[in-house]
């Protein structure tokens, strides 16, 4: 099955810009009343802890640089997540961010008590745990900016989707594929003529 991720005219008119090897995506299913952006590898890769060193330096500097464009145009905190692996829809990588105050860890832990649950400094420490367990995770941030991983645990399809879009007490929105058309492109529309004047050179 060919990755549409890799195929560049798959996602091209939701592509807000790209930067330093990733694309920067308005996601489709937005949880959120715009905003809710994908930053997906150029080059194809499982998981953002599988990126090579430079990739993931670069990748620290473009999240905290999108966290702030974010934070700045809809004026709330940012949440990101990765389902490492664990609960992928499209086996290429892809961080999620978007403008959302909630707090998913009791949750994450309640669901998954067998499973280690730690806090880690950025990416380059992902990267570098994933390098020596290639153990598959679920990664989030905290309303404090505090980055979290979750190693190995059995999480279903879209699972921190779903959990966000109930948190945020729009369950509906959970799934991609589920949500209404009509609001989602027109959430995306507003996302990419929202935040574009912000990558034009």
């Amino acid at each position: 099955m060919s990755c549409p991720f890799c195929d560049f005219s798959k996602i091209k008119k939701r592509t807000i810009a790209t930067v330093d090897g990733f694309h920067i995506v308005a996601s489709l299913g937005q949880i959120t009343d715009g905003g809710y952006l994908l930053i997906i590898p150029q080059y194809h890769t499982p998981c953002l802890g599988n990126l090579d060193k430079n990739q993931t330096f670069k990748l620290n500097s473009l999240s905290y640089h999108l966290s702030a464009i974010l934070e700045e145009e809809y004026q709330e905190p940012v949440i990101i997540f990765e389902h490492g692996i664990v609960g992928q829809t499209i086996p290429h990588a892809q961080l999620h961010i978007l403008p959302a105050k909630i707090n998913i860890k009791s949750q994450v832990e309640r669901n998954f008590p067998g499973s280690k649950i730690e806090a880690i400094k950025d990416f380059l420490a992902l990267q570098k745990k994933y390098q020596e367990t290639r153990t598959p995770y679920l990664l989030w941030t905290t309303p404090r900016n505090k980055m979290m991983v979750c190693w190995n645990p059995p999480a279903p399809p879209e699972y921190l989707r779903l959990l966000t879009a109930r948190l945020l007490g729009v369950p509906e929105r959970g799934s991609w594929r589920n949500m209404d058309s009509k609001l989602d492109q027109a959430l995306i529309y507003q996302t990419i003529e929202k935040l574009n004047p912000n990558f034009i050179p």
